[in-house]
């Protein structure tokens, strides 16, 4: 399996948090057998966990704003230097967080996809609409590990 990231990118208020959040649970019901660090995850705030399933490690990270905790701590970094085989993390459409990932995949050589959130500006305020297009590319991302883990991508 090639090591990846799976760049989640949109802009401001698109989703890419909660659908990342939304990812974790899938991916912990998914593989059921799965260890997390931390053990409880916090899904109010933005997340970063590492998940075992005992045969792939996976990294997640949710604040991928300008400045966040992604920028500031390197957390994605940290993903890499755990020898998570897949790191799946949040960006904006350019500048320092899209940077950030490149460098990383480059430095430790991670194969980069870059997956678009799923965002409607006609409905930016309806709740429904954003919980049920998250929880689809949420089931997405779970799809393309899902790839990734039987060496299709």
């Amino acid at each position: 399996m090639k090591k990846t990231i799976i760049a989640l990118y949109g802009r401001k208020d698109e989703g890419k948090s909660e659908t990342l959040k939304c990812f974790c649970k899938l991916l912990l019901t998914n593989f059921p057998n799965s260890k997390s660090t931390p053990e409880s995850i916090n899904y109010n705030n933005d997340i970063l966990v590492i998940i075992d399933t005992g045969f792939i490690k996976i990294g997640i990270e949710s604040q991928g704003d300008p400045k966040s905790r992604m920028i500031c701590k390197d957390t994605v970094k940290e993903l890499a230097n755990q020898n998570c085989d897949i790191i799946v993390c949040a960006t904006r459409t350019h500048g320092e967080t899209v940077c950030k990932v490149d460098k990383i995949a480059n430095e430790n050589d991670y194969y980069t996809l870059w997956l678009s959130s799923f965002w409607s500006p006609q409905s930016p305020a309806n709740a429904l609409d954003r919980n049920v297009l998250n929880r689809i590319a949420a089931e997405s991302i779970l799809e393309v590990v899902k790839s990734l883990i039987k060496e299709q991508l």
